[in-house]
């Protein structure tokens, strides 16, 4: 069962029409029935995440008191995140590493607060950290991985490369 319908038009706009991204209420839990990455978080839910912080950087653009996220800023959580990911492939144990993804939620709570993150980005950290698992061979780890890559491939080319200070 899919997160989000492919190519479903009226849920887009519905979402991009909100002010605060809903996740859907089953998000992080990646994989399925056979222990397979599910399609959407590799193609639709990192898409439309990325339409919706284009959006997001627009209105603040518009408006500086608004927060907006940079590639930058995006890949420094990314890059985090991939050397905590490398450093259990190089034999460290998964809690250190889950500690590790656990930790991007207060770095994003205080990017937040200097509306260098917004608040979309916020809660794809938050929710992504909580969705992390140290007792599933990595499992949910590798996952986020993909998906947080998909996520930074798709905003290629829509957000800034830095943001106003």
């Amino acid at each position: 069962m899919s997160c989000w319908p492919r190519h479903d038009r009226q849920i887009e706009r519905r979402v991009m029409e909100q002010s605060v991204f809903q996740f859907p209420d089953d998000y992080g839990h990646y994989l399925d029935e056979a222990g397979v990455v599910k399609s959407e978080y590799l193609t639709d839910l990192p898409e439309i995440i990325a339409k919706v912080l284009e959006g997001e950087c627009a209105a603040a653009r518009e408006d500086s008191r608004k927060p907006s996220i940079s590639m930058h800023q995006m890949r420094s959580f990314y890059g985090h995140a991939k050397r905590a990911e490398d450093a259990w492939h190089r034999k460290l144990p998964l809690a250190k590493a889950v500690n590790e993804i656990k930790k991007l939620v207060a770095c994003a709570n205080d990017r937040l607060d200097k509306k260098r993150i917004t608040q979309t980005f916020h809660d794809f950290i938050r929710r992504n950290a909580e969705s992390v698992k140290a007792d599933d061979d990595g499992r949910s780890l590798t996952a986020f991985m993909e998906h947080f890559e998909a996520l930074v491939g798709f905003c290629a080319g829509r957000l800034s490369e830095r943001v106003r200070i």
